[in-house]
């Protein structure tokens, strides 16, 4: 069975500026772990990039809602899209970030532990992002 990890995010941001923000393609390279000067939209919809730990990736976003989902796949060229789950929903005066990432068939713990930890560090980058860009007034 494949493991798999949630990390919740609260963000100090009003719900609707940070879904807003989220869930604009162009703001993945302010905060994710890619190369800024590499990301760019292909012609199919899908956007690719340099990831920091290796190679390039390619990023499939699920459409804007009024839900606040946010899934997002991140694949190698060739390789089936893994769909992520992320989540944001209003928490009091902010908002709350959710996501779930799930081993891939061919991933080791290893890798799975490390990639947990890129992730985290992406979120906790995203979480000073949007209180930098959205200072709590």
């Amino acid at each position: 069975m494949a493991l798999s990890h949630t990390i919740v995010v609260a963000i100090d941001v009003p719900y609707d500026k940070a879904y807003a923000y989220l869930s604009d393609p162009r703001s993945y390279a302010d905060w994710a772990a890619v190369l800024p000067e590499t990301y760019r939209q292909l012609p199919d919809g899908d956007w690719v990039a340099e990831v920091r730990f290796g190679g390039e990736r390619h990023i499939r976003f699920s459409q804007p809602n009024s839900v606040g989902v946010l899934d997002h796949a991140v694949f190698r060229p060739g390789e089936a899209p893994l769909w992520m789950p992320m989540r944001a929903r209003p928490q009091d005066d902010g908002t709350e970030l959710s996501f779930t990432f799930t081993q891939r068939p061919d991933m080791s713990a290893d890798e799975f532990n490390s990639t947990v930890e890129w992730i985290t560090t992406d979120l906790q980058t995203l979480k000073t992002v949007l209180e930098h860009r959205y200072p709590h007034q």
